[in-house]
């Protein structure tokens, strides 16, 4: 270990972090994973007083009163509102960092898709947090090493993370993405579109968490064993009065059929445009999904069908970027790593 990496092990608390359109994620290092809360901030409108952030202010969301605002500062994997994503940020930061001599050296995952303008209002966030330095590295990337992947093999592999605002796909071999494409349609956009099924065919208005239940009970990409129902409530549109209806997990399957087949099709087109050498070797070892979006049943047996590949899941699929990022940190010191690139500093 040189004097440099002794320092920054001994006198500050870096860290990785993940930040989604859903959740937050931190790992720090020799500790670990740190910190899981959703991507929410609720303040008063009038007094821009933080009321609430990660779970408590998820909850509020539809139940709190006109004076208070529910936001999530990330949208489709990047920064949309950059005041509330540095308050959040410094909260969720302050509740896990001890006082150091130094400020940490942070590594974030960054989506395929995002510019560099988005890439600067990330680190400006991440220092205004409280950041010394800040490394990005892309979402894949993360994804793959954190899912056990060697990505320093001169060996294709191809990932598709699907995030809740965005699907991250890219081939891989040598460290680093040979061919990267990302799509917002993702976790969101199967919410959103409940919501406007129910709204269309039933007259019902129902909020966006009601939603996410009906994804995550009964939404799915294949057929279950048996038919699965769900009794939702919401608000007739006509008279606003409350109502319930039945819904089933074969309704909401045939829904979610052309969200999936853009995802398959990202995924088909990344491999298209893949070099040759390297789709022999994705041919045979397959598909390797990541994210919340991964955990909607059946979508690895639909994508088989739809891709004619073998496609995998890792049982931690939520939490293998930060994972991969939090394996990172090991290597900031490393010279010439070029798996992490250094972005800013103060």
């Amino acid at each position: 270990m040189n004097i440099n990496s002794l320092l920054n092990n001994t006198l500050s608390n870096d860290m990785g972090i993940d930040i989604g359109t859903e959740s937050t994620l931190i790992y720090m290092a020799g500790s670990g994973l740190v910190l899981k809360e959703p991507s929410y901030i609720a303040y008063d409108i009038y007094s821009e007083k933080i009321e609430a952030v990660g779970t408590q202010a998820k909850e509020m969301l539809g139940k709190a009163p006109s004076c208070i605002k529910i936001v999530r500062p990330i949208f489709n994997g990047v920064i949309s509102n950059k005041n509330m994503a540095c308050q959040m940020m410094h909260e969720f930061i302050s509740s896990i960092s001890q006082k150091t001599v130094l400020k940490p050296r942070i590594i974030a995952s960054v989506s395929m898709g995002s510019t560099q303008v988005e890439q600067r209002a990330l680190c400006d966030v991440l220092n205004e947090a409280g950041a010394r330095d800040v490394y990005l590295i892309e979402e894949p990337l993360a994804a793959a090493s954190g899912a056990g992947c060697d990505i320093s093999l001169a060996r294709g592999m191809l990932i598709a993370d699907i995030g809740a605002g965005s699907c991250d796909v890219a081939s891989i071999s040598l460290g680093n993405s040979v061919i990267g494409k990302s799509t917002t349609t993702a976790g969101d956009s199967f919410t959103n579109e409940i919501t406007k099924y129910v709204r269309k065919n039933y007259n019902m208005n129902i909020g966006f968490l009601t939603s996410e239940k009906i994804k995550k009970e009964i939404g799915c990409a294949y057929p279950f064993d048996g038919i699965k129902s769900m009794t939702v409530y919401g608000s007739d549109l006509t008279n606003g009065i409350p109502r319930f209806i039945t819904l089933s997990s074969e309704e909401i399957r045939d829904i979610f059929n052309p969200l999936l087949l853009q995802i398959a099709d990202i995924i088909k087109t990344t491999l298209e445009d893949t070099p040759p050498e390297l789709q022999s070797d994705i041919l045979e070892d397959g598909i390797l999904l990541t994210g919340g979006g991964a955990k909607l049943h059946g979508i690895d047996r639909w994508l088989r069908m739809e891709t004619g590949m073998k496609v995998f899941v890792t049982e931690n699929m939520e939490e293998c970027v930060i994972n991969g990022v939090g394996a990172e940190l090991a290597k900031l010191d490393i010279p010439n790593n070029q798996t992490t690139k250094f972005y800013y500093s103060l």
